[in-house]
């Protein structure tokens, strides 16, 4: 702080800010006369409305300013993108060549006929459901044909008339 009470930077700039807003919005700072009270009477030849057009030209200035405060933050903030994404690059390691190799995407493995493919295994399947052989490698669970199984549980109940041991 530097004397006289006065302060310097931004915590004096703030208040000082805000007393002008208030000054200019009482109107003591651009020489038009406060408002009277809303209970005071009023001259009855006041039309009670505006009697003259907006001012097009600072309207127009004042849209100018705004697109062109846009247009410099959009371009800072691009400038700014660009050097943030330039520095980081030069920080990081150079690439080694096996990261910078093009890599080849495998063949496509096409099956050259698949309806052949679709019968053997279909032939496959037929051959193990129509014939005799065993489920498991040590040989302790045997199959059957399928028609030879629903000739043998024709009659039969489905209920176990015994709990099954394991």
């Amino acid at each position: 702080m530097s004397g006289g009470g006065r302060s310097d930077g931004p915590a004096g700039l703030i208040p000082a800010i805000l007393a002008g807003l208030t000054l200019r919005g009482s109107g003591f700072l651009n020489g038009r006369p406060p408002r009277p009270a809303a209970n005071t009477q009023r001259d009855p030849n006041d039309p009670g409305h505006e009697t003259r057009d907006v001012n097009v030209r600072n309207t127009a200035l004042v849209m100018a300013g705004l697109a062109v405060t846009a247009l410099a933050v959009i371009g800072t903030m691009i400038w700014l993108m660009h050097t943030f994404a330039a520095s980081q690059r030069r920080s990081l390691p150079a690439l080694t060549p096996q990261q910078t190799a093009r890599l080849a995407p495998p063949p496509p493995n096409l099956q050259a006929n698949p309806y052949a493919d679709i019968d053997r295994e279909r032939a496959a399947t037929e051959a193990r459901i129509a014939g005799y052989g065993y489920r498991d490698e040590a040989h302790t669970r045997a199959r059957i044909p399928i028609d030879r199984a629903m000739e043998l549980i024709v009659g039969r109940s489905l209920e176990p008339t015994e709990p099954a041991a394991r």
